[in-house]
């Protein structure tokens, strides 16, 4: 697993998301961390109440930012995969990260491997210094004080050894969960990369991954005091101007139509729901009453219609020549009785000799992954569509 790891030195106040700000001193400040969004911009999957996402992420720093002295970290690994969607995806974190006032950015490995175009981006439209390790592992890149005086550096164990002596202030590292006793002084936080949903364990905290909540963290007169996490649920509205930024990267992504790019490497016949209707009409009858019938139906309510991130599960055989094409083939919206079941065009024609296997549980987890259908439970989710 790789680890983040930030050591904070300095004064800082924070506050919760409601009531009335405390009253505050030169040497008080907020730190907000977010990151390891890994290409996941916007909650995403099944189950309700979904959490997480960029403009749930605006609401909160612009609201921590207008009634306190903050600091807002950005932990990277912002991409998960190269490619154009990942390119839009991080200039559009990035565009956001610069309005909302971003203090430092710093990009991991997994970001610089997805090369020098995401990070040229990224610097231009956050307005700050991305920082990384030099490509040649041995020095590390320091940026200017940004406030109070902090100093902030992204090294690799190797570098925290020749910098045994670093002045106190932010040392981003990108290594092992053991590197964590190499940084820590009394009275700083540790941040580190982790998978999952943000967790705090006294002064160690990481704000997870997907976007799924930030940390808050409070340090007073050079001290830690408190961390606490703020899920992004859906008690945090979206934020207008991060809805704004959200909605123009969904219509680039629909524009350039990326979904016609998708890697289609198999040749599986689909018929279509409404062809396995003529033969098993009172089964097709139950299915048009499920959510799988309107899948499609609801990725086109958020805008998502055109987005390769979504919609191999919403619809027919996505990833087949004879499959799902985007505006032409609408028979094969929505998860069909073929998503599950198979490609049905030899079973319509010869229903007596080509037979379907029996539908597992395991046919279920590819598309209910613990990511986007955490709460999934085979028994339960099955008595909503049985037939």
């Amino acid at each position: 697993m790789k680890w983040i790891l930030a050591c904070l030195s300095f004064g800082l106040f924070g506050f919760g998301l409601s009531g009335s700000a405390p009253k505050q001193t030169a040497k008080e400040v907020t730190v907000i961390i977010s990151g390891g969004a890994r290409g996941q911009l916007s909650p995403c999957g099944c189950t309700k109440p979904m959490s997480g996402g960029l403009k749930r992420l605006a609401t909160v720093v612009r609201e921590l930012k207008s009634r306190s002295n903050v600091v807002w970290i950005d932990s990277g690994d912002i991409i998960d995969a190269p490619g154009r969607q990942s390119q839009m995806k991080a200039e559009t974190y990035s565009e956001l990260m610069g309005v909302l006032g971003v203090d430092v950015v710093a990009y991991t490995s997994n970001d610089q491997r997805q090369g020098l175009g995401l990070l040229v981006a990224g610097t231009s439209l956050s307005k700050r210094k991305w920082l990384g390790v030099e490509p040649d592992r041995s020095m590390p890149i320091v940026a200017e004080s940004i406030k109070s005086g902090i100093t902030i550096s992204v090294a690799n164990e190797q570098v925290l050894k020749f910098e045994a002596e670093r002045e106190a202030g932010i040392v981003i590292l990108d290594g092992k969960r053991e590197s964590i006793s190499l940084l820590q002084k009394p009275h700083e936080m540790v941040v580190f990369a982790s998978e999952g949903i943000p967790t705090v364990n006294g002064s160690a905290v990481s704000p997870g991954s997907h976007l799924r909540g930030v940390v808050i963290a409070t340090f007073r007169d050079n001290r830690f005091v408190s961390a606490k996490v703020v899920s992004l649920d859906p008690s945090i509205k979206d934020d207008p101007k991060g809805k704004k930024i959200f909605g123009s990267y969904l219509t680039r992504i629909t524009q350039e139509r990326l979904i016609d790019s998708t890697v289609k490497d198999i040749d599986h016949d689909f018929a279509g729901s409404a062809v396995c209707g003529n033969c098993h009409g009172k089964l097709y009858k139950q299915f048009a009453k499920t959510g799988h019938a309107h899948a499609y139906d609801s990725l086109v309510k958020e805008g998502h219609q055109a987005d390769p991130d979504c919609v191999s599960c919403h619809v027919v055989g996505l990833n087949s020549k004879k499959g799902f094409i985007y505006e032409k083939t609408k028979n094969l919206a929505q998860v069909g009785c073929e998503s599950c079941h198979g490609a049905g065009r030899e079973h319509a024609r010869y229903p007596g000799v080509v037979i379907f296997k029996k539908v597992t549980e395991a046919k279920c987890l590819t598309c209910h992954t613990p990511s986007n259908s955490p709460t999934f439970n085979f028994k339960s989710y099955w008595e909503k569509i049985k037939h």
